[in-house]
């Protein structure tokens, strides 16, 4: 997929935001479902666009697909609670995204941190990561997780 946005004559359907993913069998989402506790996967469709670093990846949620009951505020306090005092996790203030937000994919560009954002309303919500997929992608991740098992700073060589 990268090569084609690389190319030297790529198409013009390329110039702009591209979804995919669209049968719903993305290779993630098992675990997606696993590790947020849902019961049944959520629909996520990713989208790739035409800038170098950074990714926004969102799952929608409603309210119905959690176990027990959650409020948006309830949903963002259990990302504020799970990630205080990460070092490369920022959870975005409570109601930071309102009606007038925008959200952009390169926001995080340039480091290894990811930002979660929690929005929507008491029924339906998203929960969106922001993140820079060539620092806090596979190799960041892998640096981190190298960092931490040797003993060392977590954050050794990615600050």
């Amino acid at each position: 997929m990268i090569a084609q946005y690389e190319a030297a004559e790529k198409a013009e359907s390329l110039y702009s935001p591209g979804l995919y993913g669209l049968t719903q069998a993305h290779k993630h989402l098992p675990e997606m479902q696993k590790l947020c506790g849902l019961k049944k996967p959520p629909v996520f469709t990713p989208i790739v666009d035409d800038y170098y670093k950074g990714m926004a990846a969102t799952v929608p949620l409603h309210r119905s697909q959690l176990t027990g009951e959650a409020t948006l505020h309830q949903v963002w306090q259990a990302l504020a609670d799970h990630y205080a005092g990460e070092k490369l996790v920022h959870v975005a203030p409570e109601g930071s995204a309102d009606a007038g937000s925008k959200l952009y994919g390169n926001a995080r560009a340039g480091d290894n941190g990811l930002t979660l954002v929690a929005a929507g309303n008491d029924e339906r919500f998203t929960i969106t990561a922001l993140f820079d997929n060539l620092g806090k992608g596979a190799s960041g991740a892998a640096v981190q997780n190298m960092n931490i098992m040797l003993g060392f700073e977590e954050t050794a060589g990615l600050l």
